[in-house]
């Protein structure tokens, strides 16, 4: 199986990569070249026999989106069309990564991919206007929505946290926004366990929903996340987490306070089964807190280097 990456650099390309290096069999090649190049893209892709084409590049903060959206739009709606006709000229399938943002609000009950979608922020509409395209264009497609995505790196969900109990504001986060954390890694087993059976002959062509199981405020994942980086020694003491409403926090209306993902669709076509994030949660900061001490002795016997060498 030969699966071909639009880009490499985000978390869950990574992720998915790293994952597909465990497995026998599988081949995969990094476009070489700007995502928004579709000339070269295409050429590229024409060089090559690929199976499918896995498009996980977006423009994913909902906060820039409202910013600029004629960018969010470009990225999200504009470019899946694109590459969605691309596939069908050469005869490629296409693995689209949508978000629950298309959903809207849930109203409690856990969201189908048959219902009707209500984005409540420019990100939600460009990301579902993508998944509308691709839908018109293209037969042979999976579309998998996902839940919000947490992992290790630098700069992300996780981090953040940490970054923020440090600082004397300290951590306030919604309690009345309910998600569905999904580990990256876990988000990477799905995204393979689904190409190899489609490589293996299966027509399960459609739109998808995963999510890790068990649904959680925000404010109760980073107090959770919190506690278990105390344990890691990633922060000294535990921080108050203040739980306030998305109100408080000008979240009101642009994020769905509710956006569960019923994921039986996925079960049913594919024997794909949801998994706990909290495992995850546990050996991502054991990891963060690895590479933190790890760096931490590198610069100490760095000094004690530069040390010696002054005496001398």
């Amino acid at each position: 199986m030969h699966i071909f990456f639009i880009e490499g650099d985000s978390p869950l390309a990574q992720g998915v990569q790293e994952h597909a290096r465990t497995i026998r069999g599988i081949q995969c090649t990094l476009y070489d070249g700007d995502p928004e190049d579709l000339a070269e893209l295409q050429r590229q892709l024409k060089d090559l026999s690929v199976d499918f084409v896995l498009n996980t590049y977006e423009f994913s903060d909902f906060r820039r989106a409202e910013q600029q959206p004629d960018k969010a739009w470009q990225i999200n709606a504009i470019y899946p069309d694109h590459l969605a006709h691309i596939c069908l000229e050469i005869g490629a399938a296409l693995f689209h990564i949508s978000s629950d943002e298309v959903i809207g609000e849930t109203r409690g009950i856990a969201f189908s991919t048959t219902d009707t979608v209500h984005p409540l922020n420019p990100y939600g509409e460009s990301k579902w206007q993508g998944e509308e395209a691709i839908r018109q264009c293209l037969k042979r497609r999976l579309i998998l929505r996902l839940g919000d995505l947490f992992d290790s790196t630098e700069h992300h969900w996780l981090d953040q946290l940490i970054q923020q109990s440090a600082t004397p504001s300290g951590v306030q986060d919604a309690s009345d926004i309910i998600l569905s954390p999904t580990a990256i890694s876990d988000a990477s087993r799905v995204i393979i366990a689904m190409l190899q059976q489609m490589d293996c002959g299966a027509e399960c062509w459609g739109t998808y929903q995963y999510a890790g199981v068990e649904a959680i405020s925000r404010s109760d994942f980073a107090e959770l996340a919190l506690e278990l980086a105390e344990d890691s020694g990633l922060v000294q003491g535990m921080p108050e987490v203040r739980g306030v409403s998305a109100a408080a926090l000008g979240l009101n209306g642009k994020l769905a306070l509710h956006k569960e993902m019923n994921c039986q669709k996925i079960m049913d076509n594919f024997g794909i089964k949801q998994r706990s994030w909290r495992p995850a949660l546990v050996e991502y900061l054991e990891y963060i807190a690895d590479q933190k001490n790890a760096a931490r002795a590198e610069a100490q016997a760095a000094g004690s280097d530069h040390s010696e060498e002054s005496k001398s």
